[in-house]
């Protein structure tokens, strides 16, 4: 992937964890050409899981800061919006949240979770953003692509319509060890070995997909669009 034409871009992610799982090897190649790059983070990422624990809400969202330091993220944007219940929520609510966002501050690159990933947040999320980035006249994104999540796109291949099918592979043999580093901050989220969360599981899964296409390590993206 070339990143030469991609000077803001955001990361859009349901839950504090998912822009490391996808897209953390590959952030600090983009900010390397000094590119501007946001992450919003869609949901307050516990309520469901964790409901009435304020402790926890904060604690995710100071790990979502650590990692994001480690990365070179320049800004994390919340949106207020129920974790594991966005199907409790308007699709044209989350859409206009969307919109409001991309038209503020004119991103050109958008990453996305795959709409085949099993979390039904990931799903929502993905048909939201491409309303918000459907190309109509003055339209500042250019490019999407989604991308993979370890828990949850290959779990979503168990439904045969559902398949990750990446079309673009990105070398981040020189950023793993961000990468690693980066989910490591993530202490809630983590899990031992062989959970695909695991730091273990992170490393090999970036080594097979690195392998498909000739490198150590790589990250997988689907191309959904570039004008």
């Amino acid at each position: 992937m070339n990143f030469a034409s991609s000077e803001k871009v955001l990361i859009v992610a349901a839950h504090p964890d998912d822009e490391v799982l996808g897209v953390g090897g590959s952030i600090p190649l983009i900010k390397k050409r000094d590119s501007i790059v946001d992450l919003v983070i869609a949901t307050d990422g516990s309520s469901t899981q964790y409901e009435g624990d304020d402790e926890i809400l904060t604690k995710k969202f100071q790990e979502a800061k650590d990692a994001a330091k480690i990365l070179g993220i320049d800004e994390i944007i919340r949106f207020p919006f129920p974790d594991m219940r966005l199907d409790s929520v308007s699709h044209a609510s989350l859409n206009t949240e969307f919109e409001k966002l991309i038209r503020r501050k004119r991103y050109d690159t958008v990453f996305v979770q795959d709409k085949g990933d099993i979390n039904l947040d990931h799903k929502l999320i993905y048909h939201s953003v491409l309303v918000a980035c459907r190309p109509y006249p003055n339209q500042s994104i250019k490019t999407i692509y989604s991308y993979y999540v370890n828990s949850s796109s290959e779990w979503g291949a168990m439904e045969s319509q559902s398949f990750f099918t990446p079309n673009v592979y990105v070398d981040i043999s020189e950023t793993i060890d961000i990468k690693i580093k980066a989910m490591s901050a993530y202490k809630s989220e983590l899990r031992a070995y062989p959970h695909p969360r695991s730091l273990r599981s992170i490393r090999t899964s970036a080594e097979f997909f690195g392998n498909q296409v000739g490198y150590e390590f790589a990250e997988p993206f689907k191309l959904i669009i570039s004008r």
